[in-house]
């Protein structure tokens, strides 16, 4: 039997979601809460790594269990073992064959800065990158190039790829309240690579700043051999926003 829940995490005190020795991880976080009121060992496998800082707002998680119990109360009972910056919206009993991570079809990521502006309370999620002067054309122009099928090698720090690094990303959309100075940008993937969107977002903020030009990123997404680039933008901004199935199979 397995049951599928779904969190919301602040990353800042954590050193991403899955589990590592000798670091406080939300994956470890959770097992061990889990553990204490189910009286037994529980492992629980998400929907994909998160990068040290990185938030996520209904992000899958499975575990299994031996005998049916009420969820709903299971729920309530994690959330006050839970600390105050995670926490468990549900939880589903579903068929054995469902995967969080492998039976998904598109993640959807959202990265929200400001400028001029500092947002004291939204720290935690809004990256801050200082009193500079923002080029919001530039910004998007420079998102643009990232969209379609790419060869992302120089975008990520991941040493091998089964796909051969090879992506493709949805359009990319970008909201920007110019009053409060906050922006988000949203990407769509059927997946992405380690610290490929903070890389991108990072070389774009470059753009917008007017530190790189449009040709320097379109040579930097292009060039061989590999040579990855090194902007990358701050973590607290970047939130995996819902990971999408085609079917989640309940009992």
């Amino acid at each position: 039997m397995k049951v599928l829940g779904f969190l919301s995490f602040l990353g800042r005190a954590y050193y991403g979601f899955q589990r590592q020795p000798n670091k406080v991880t939300v994956q470890g976080t959770v097992e061990e809460a889990l553990s204490s009121l189910l009286g037994e060992e529980t492992k629980i496998k998400g929907a994909g790594r998160t990068d040290a800082g990185v938030n996520a707002h209904q992000y899958p998680f499975s575990f299994p269990i031996a005998h049916r119990v009420n969820l709903g109360r299971l729920c309530s009972l994690l959330n006050r073992r839970l600390p105050i910056d995670i926490s468990c919206s549900s939880l589903l009993y579903v068929d054995d064959s469902f995967d969080p991570r492998h039976s998904s079809v598109e993640k959807t990521y959202i990265y929200r800065f400001s400028v001029k502006k500092k947002h004291a309370t939204l720290s935690d999620s809004v990256a801050y990158l200082g009193d500079y002067d923002f080029d919001l054309e530039s910004f998007k122009a420079a998102l643009r190039l990232f969209e379609g099928e790419h060869d992302f090698s120089n975008f990520t720090s991941k040493k091998e790829d089964v796909d051969g690094f090879i992506r493709f990303l949805r359009p990319i959309e970008v909201i920007f309240d110019e009053e409060e100075m906050i922006g988000q940008v949203i990407f769509r993937s059927n997946g992405f690579m380690t610290y490929q969107i903070r890389l991108m977002v990072g070389y774009a903020f470059r753009v917008a700043f007017h530190r790189s030009t449009i040709e320097e990123l379109t040579e930097a997404l292009r060039k061989k051999p590999r040579a990855v680039t090194h902007y990358k933008a701050l973590a607290n901004g970047l939130t995996l926003e819902e990971v999408t199935y085609e079917r989640i199979p309940l009992l």
